[in-house]
């Protein structure tokens, strides 16, 4: 099977390095990452700017932009054939409730579920206690599962692996509020702050907080349906 590596970490990344050393095994594997940290650029890609590219080693390539552009280079100029998956990750750290909407990784992974390629978004849910070896085993067991259907060529599946895990649950994106967003110093302004996160049930934070790999589907299509028929009727005001 041919499949694409990225991320938001960088090309050099162990995250990456663990996807790339477990899923080269069996199958022909290509990194096309960013050649420095990307974090946070959600799912921006570079215009009107040429983006250069170094080449580590074969099947290895840095990218000096987002990790949208990376797939983009790579599907459309780099690679000899179309990836048939693609990997996001597997990033240092969680991409739970609404920070997928900031997410690099997850910015990614939805660029290859737009250009038709099923792509799954890789994290671990702490970012001090990485378990690069369930990581490499939950990425291969996907690869055996998600071959086998056509029903995600247009969906992203968002992983979040804590460490230990004792099993996996497919859940729904959580709720989060931020506390202390922006710090101020001598007129200059830094956005950050600890994320609170509410473990509702069902939820992706609640599943990894009780020791499981969280599997969410995201779908491309943001059109709230049930508001459409609410406002439908406004078409006759305008």
């Amino acid at each position: 099977m041919r499949i694409l590596l990225t991320n938001d970490d960088g090309v050099r990344s162990k995250g990456i390095k663990t996807l790339f050393d477990a899923l080269s095994v069996k199958h022909q594997v290509a990194i096309v990452a960013p050649a420095k940290e990307m974090n946070a650029v959600s799912h921006s890609l570079t215009l009107k700017k040429p983006l250069k590219i170094k080449k580590l080693s074969p099947g290895i390539i840095g990218v000096y932009g987002t990790p949208t552009d990376c797939v983009i280079l790579a599907v459309y100029n780099l690679l000899d054939d179309f990836p048939e998956l693609l990997f996001s990750g597997i990033n240092l750290g969680p991409n739970l409730g609404e920070d997928v909407t900031y997410s690099g990784t997850i910015g990614a992974a939805l660029e290859g579920a737009i250009i038709g390629i099923p792509s799954i978004a890789m994290s671990f849910y702490d970012a001090e206690h990485p378990d690069f070896d369930a990581g490499a085993e939950c990425a291969l067991k996907l690869v055996k599962i998600v071959t086998k259907v056509k029903f995600l060529k247009n969906v992203v599946l968002n992983v979040n692996i804590p460490w230990h895990p004792k099993g996996i649950k497919v859940t729904k994106l959580g709720k989060r509020i931020y506390e202390d967003v922006v710090k101020e110093k001598k007129g200059k302004y830094l956005i950050g702050g600890m994320p609170k996160y509410f473990g509702e049930c069902g939820t992706d934070l609640e599943a990894c907080e009780q020791g499981y790999i969280s599997i969410t589907p995201l779908n491309i299509d943001l059109t709230h349906y049930e508001v459409i028929k609410k406002i439908k009727e406004w078409e006759k005001f305008f």
